[in-house]
C-alpha cells in the first residue's frame, strides 16, 4: 500500500511543473490525467491514438527525470462527463471510445502503468437509469478485456452525476456486466450527498485506486481541517482486506461543485503529512 498524489492537483501548471511539484512535496508515485481539453498537464487522448509510442517516450523522460512512477492513468473524452461517456446514446461515439481506450491502454503499458481509471457514464434522460446502468456495463466489460490485452487494470470512478452515483450503483455495475473492472474509490462524491461511509465501505473489496479528496456532507472538497472521512479508518480496512495498491491525494482546483475555493498545494502537503503515517510507505 502507497501513498501517492494526483498531478490534477496542480493541472495550472504543465507536467514538467507538476512532477516537479509531486518530487518537492515527497511523493515518489503520481497518477497522469489525459483530460479533454482541461489542463495543461494533461495529455490528449486523441495525440494517444495518434502516436501512443510518441506520448509515451515523452512522459518517460519526465518521470525519469523527477525519479517518480506512474500508478494511474486518468483518461476523460469529453469536456464534461455527459460528453463522449461511456454510455452515450450514439453508438458511433461508444465504438470511438472504446479505440481511444485501447490506446490509452497500450500507453500505459508502454509506461508500466498499472491500471487506467474510466468514468463510468451518465443517467442519459432518454433512457431509463436501468438501461444506462446496463449499457455502462457492457461497454466497460468491453473496455476492461481491451485493458487486460495489455495487462493493464480497469478502474471505474463512481461520482456524483453518473450512471453510478452510489456505491450500491457501482457493484452493480461489476456484479452483473463488468466482473473484471475494479473501482477507483473517491468517499466525497458520496459524503457529498449525505451517504454514510458505512454504505461507501462496501466499494473497498472492489477497489484497487483510491483518491483521497478530504470532503463533509454536502461539501465535494474542503480542507483538511473541516474534513469529516475517517480515513485512517478506511486505510485500517484496506490493510484487513490484504490491500497493495494505491492511494492518491487528489485535490482539484475546477469551477465544478466550487472546487476552485482552496490552495490545492498547501492541502496537499497537509494531507499528506496527516495520513501518511498510517499508510508507512510513498
Amino acid at each position: 500500500m502507497r501513498l501517492t498524489v494526483s498531478g490534477h492537483a496542480f493541472e495550472i501548471l504543465p507536467l514538467d511543473g507538476v512532477l516537479a511539484v509531486a518530487k518537492n512535496l515527497g511523493f515518489k508515485g503520481v497518477d497522469i490525467s489525459g483530460f479533454h481539453a482541461r489542463g495543461r498537464c494533461s495529455i490528449e487522448p486523441e495525440d494517444i491514438l495518434s502516436n501512443p509510442q510518441g506520448q509515451a517516450d515523452m512522459v518517460r523522460s519526465l518521470l525519469d527525470k523527477y525519479e517518480l512512477d506512474a500508478v494511474d492513468f486518468f483518461p476523460q473524452f469529453g469536456v464534461s462527463p455527459d460528453q463522449h461517456s461511456l454510455n452515450d446514446p450514439d453508438s458511433s461515439i461508444r465504438q470511438r471510445n472504446m479505440e481511444l481506450v485501447k490506446a490509452c491502454a497500450y500507453f500505459c503499458q508502454l509506461l508500466g502503468i498499472p491500471g487506467m481509471t474510466i468514468l463510468p457514464g451518465v443517467d442519459h434522460p432518454q433512457r431509463s437509469l436501468a438501461e444506462n446502468l446496463e449499457i455502462s456495463g457492457q461497454e466497460m466489460n468491453k473496455a476492461a478485456d481491451i485493458c487486460g490485452e495489455y495487462g493493464v487494470k480497469l478502474r471505474f470512478e463512481p461520482h456524483m452525476g453518473s450512471v453510478t452515483y452510489t456505491p450500491e450503483l457501482a457493484i452493480e455495475l461489476i456484479d452483473h456486466y463488468a466482473p473484471e473492472a475494479k473501482v477507483t474509490a473517491d468517499y466525497s462524491h458520496f459524503v457529498l450527498q449525505y451517504i454514510p461511509e458505512e454504505r461507501i465501505h462496501q466499494l473497498l473489496p472492489y477497489s484497487d485506486h483510491v483518491h483521497i479528496r478530504p470532503a463533509r456532507p454536502g461539501k465535494l472538497q474542503v480542507r483538511y481541517e473541516e474534513n469529516t472521512i475517517n480515513w485512517v479508518e478506511v486505510v485500517n480496512r484496506l490493510k484487513a482486506q490484504g490491500y497493495d495498491s494505491t492511494l492518491s491525494v487528489e485535490y482539484v482546483c475546477n469551477p465544478w461543485y466550487d472546487l476552485n475555493r482552496l490552495d490545492t498545494l498547501y492541502e496537499t502537503a497537509i494531507t499528506k503529512e496527516a495520513i501518511e503515517p498510517f499508510i508507512g510507505q510513498l
